[in-house]
């Protein structure tokens, strides 16, 4: 009995209450700790070499900006973007992409050699944006083929309801429609400069190119920068100090050909199939650049020549697209009219 009072003085005793509390407080602390902050905190960086916006690289895009939004762990996104713009759809789907992102986490952009038309709306919807003093910024306009005022009489074997069954509707109100987008668009970008810009609505509807220094002075950028800039800019916005990046073109790609490989390699023989030698290949081979957005026709390194082999078994039909020609086809061979958001470079 003696022995049981010694020690429950001990326990309660002032320096034994101390030691619990502040054991149970350390515990406490870091598992609030555990809970609140799971990792250190991350910078997605998503690379867009030069690109012209159509579906497939539309949707390739839109798989980047929807990995970094779903992923907790990256706080901020920096994107990089090289791209003349491209189909309407597709551009107007990379800025909503954006935009969502947006409004989850900053996003920071930076403008290379060329960010115009549809490239230039996908950029409206990043938090801050970057440009030099030499890239090409704005062309805010639409490019459409309508085809010829009175077209031409259809096959005798053709039977179509209605009298713009095959045109869609007449070439007056093609031209309305397109004035309108073009319309929607300025008005758009007046909306997400507000404050900033310094040209109207209609100045901006000219289409007109600029040059980053004068861009940055109209208000069509927010800064002078690169990719370091932008990562420190990211930071701020997301107000993190201690992070680390996270190369979401790698981790998109590394998480592609997983899936891929579940679906392909029961039907692979061997060791020797292309998926096989892709899948085996050491990182620094396999991601030399962002192959799900080059053309298929290209030479390089093996790596990219693998992987340009891998995505072939996923996606097939991608059109080679240059920066001399971006799209060497316009106007396409269909029966209906195509609208883009595509800065088709100088013409004298």
């Amino acid at each position: 009995m003696a022995a049981f009072s010694v020690l429950w003085k001990a326990l309660t005793s002032w320096y034994t209450l101390v030691f619990v509390v502040a054991s149970l407080g350390v515990a406490a602390g870091l598992l609030i700790f555990v809970l609140v902050f799971p990792g250190k905190p991350k910078i997605g960086v998503i690379h867009i070499p030069f690109t012209v916006i159509e579906e497939v690289p539309a949707y390739v895009i839109s798989e980047y900006l929807k990995y970094a939004r779903q992923d907790d762990s990256i706080k901020a996104v920096v994107i990089t973007l090289t791209t003349p713009g491209g189909a309407a759809a597709a551009s107007e789907r990379l800025y909503r992409e954006t935009s969502s992102l947006r409004d989850e986490k900053p996003v920071v952009l930076v403008m290379n050699d060329l960010v115009a038309s549809g490239g230039y709306m996908m950029a409206m919807g990043a938090s801050h944006t970057y440009a030099t003093p030499s890239t090409l910024v704005g062309s805010v306009g639409v490019v459409s083929f309508a085809g010829p005022l009175i077209p031409p009489l259809p096959n005798e074997g053709v039977v179509a309801t209605g009298p713009y069954k095959l045109s869609g509707f007449p070439r007056r109100d093609w031209i309305g429609t397109v004035n309108q987008l073009k319309g929607a668009f300025a008005d758009m970008v007046v909306a997400e400069r507000r404050g900033k810009l310094r040209l109207s609505a209609e100045e901006l509807a000219e289409a007109r190119i600029y040059s980053g220094s004068d861009a940055l002075w109209l208000g069509l950028v927010d800064d002078f920068g690169g990719d370091a800039e932008a990562i420190e800019k990211a930071a701020e916005l997301a107000g993190i100090s201690n992070y680390s990046l996270v190369d979401v073109n790698v981790e998109v790609q590394r998480k592609f050909a997983q899936d891929l490989a579940r679906i392909v390699e029961p039907l692979s023989a061997g060791s020797h199939s292309p998926l096989s030698q892709v899948l085996t290949l050491p990182p620094q081979e396999r991601f030399v650049e962002d192959p799900l957005l080059q053309s298929q026709s290209g030479a390089g390194p093996s790596g990219i020549t693998n992987l340009q082999t891998l995505r072939e078994l996923a996606t097939s039909g991608i059109r080679s697209t240059t920066e001399e020609d971006p799209l060497s086809e316009l106007p396409y061979d269909l029966n209906h009219p195509k609208i883009y958001y595509l800065y088709l470079g100088y013409d004298p």
